[in-house]
């Protein structure tokens, strides 16, 4: 079995910190073994939620639905123009939109791309969720346009038209610990430099598509059904419009993924160890915490 891409679990990591770093803009997508796949469970939801994930804020509190369009137009062709650059084996250019050249296929049927919002057409391009920002009349960052197939626990449609701390307000101590030294990280992104960081989790269900925790009547088996979630977010300013995008490509690996790896496991065991309360209820690990620092434990020779 690969070990996972990322394991962002060493012991205080969950202490709230920003943890970004530079992006190196051709790393700005990521495809990988598994993007094929992806790319197909994206197609599959929206055909049955599209409403849920692809959500425009064509009115206040917004900027207004011309500029939400514009901005959305130009993630478009940024991100197009990126593909064609770094992935010309997945991406070519066609008579309507992108093609796949090792099929001949367009990326989306011609047909629905004449109607589809740009954000949306952007969406199916890549294994990426696509959110962006920007600012409304009164100068304030809020999320007006994205497409988000696979939420972790959250709803698209009670974040859009929020700023950057409402969207964030239900994280345990958000506000009082990163909540300004986010905004600064905001308000010095410039076109040239963009950033990316990790964000990881435990959950008891392998779904992409999670808006909602589906309740289980027994606590999860340790470690059949457990799953390491990790995505990688990055962040960008498109450099006409000065939007911000934020992107979340999200890679779900089982826990025994790392079952032979040591040092993995103690990392995660010290990452549960040091998770406030209020971290682990949000993250939904009180039930399962205990089973999975026993397994972790065995593995890493620690007595529990």
């Amino acid at each position: 079995m690969p070990a996972p891409r990322y394991l962002p679990f060493d012991a205080g990591s969950d202490r709230h910190r920003v943890g970004t770093r530079t992006l190196d803009p051709a790393g700005w997508i990521e495809l990988g073994d598994d993007a094929d796949a992806q790319l197909a469970e994206k197609r599959r939801v929206l055909s049955g939620y599209a409403a849920s994930v692809v959500g425009v804020l064509d009115g206040p509190p917004g900027p207004g639905a011309a500029a939400v369009r514009e901005a959305s137009a130009e993630l478009l062709a940024v991100l197009q123009a990126h593909l064609l650059e770094r992935f010309p084996e997945r991406y070519a250019r066609g008579a309507d939109g992108l093609v796949d050249p090792r099929t001949g296929e367009a990326n989306v049927d011609p047909a629905l791309r004449a109607r589809l919002h740009p954000v949306d057409l952007a969406g199916r391009l890549v294994p990426e969720d696509l959110c962006l920002h920007l600012h409304d009349a009164d100068g304030v960052l809020r999320l007006v346009a994205a497409s988000v197939a696979f939420p972790s626990r959250w709803l698209l449609a009670d974040k859009l038209g929020q700023p950057v701390d409402a969207i964030h307000a239900p994280v345990p101590g958000y506000a009082a610990q990163i909540g300004t030294p986010v905004d600064l990280v905001l308000r010095k992104l410039t076109p040239e430099r963009g950033l990316w960081r990790l964000n990881g989790s435990v959950l008891d269900d392998p779904a992409l598509f999670q808006p909602v925790a589906v309740p289980r009547v027994a606590p999860a088996a340790v470690p059949e059904s457990v799953f390491l979630r990790v995505e990688r977010q990055t962040l960008r300013r498109l450099p006409a419009t000065g939007a911000v995008v934020f992107t979340i490509r999200t890679y779900v690996d089982p826990l025994t993924s790392i079952a032979d790896d040591s040092a993995a496991c103690a990392g995660l065991a010290a990452w549960l160890r040091g998770m406030p309360a209020g971290m682990r209820d949000y993250k939904g690990l009180g039930e399962l915490g205990p089973a999975l620092l026993e397994w972790l434990d065995a593995r890493t020779g620690r007595a529990t």
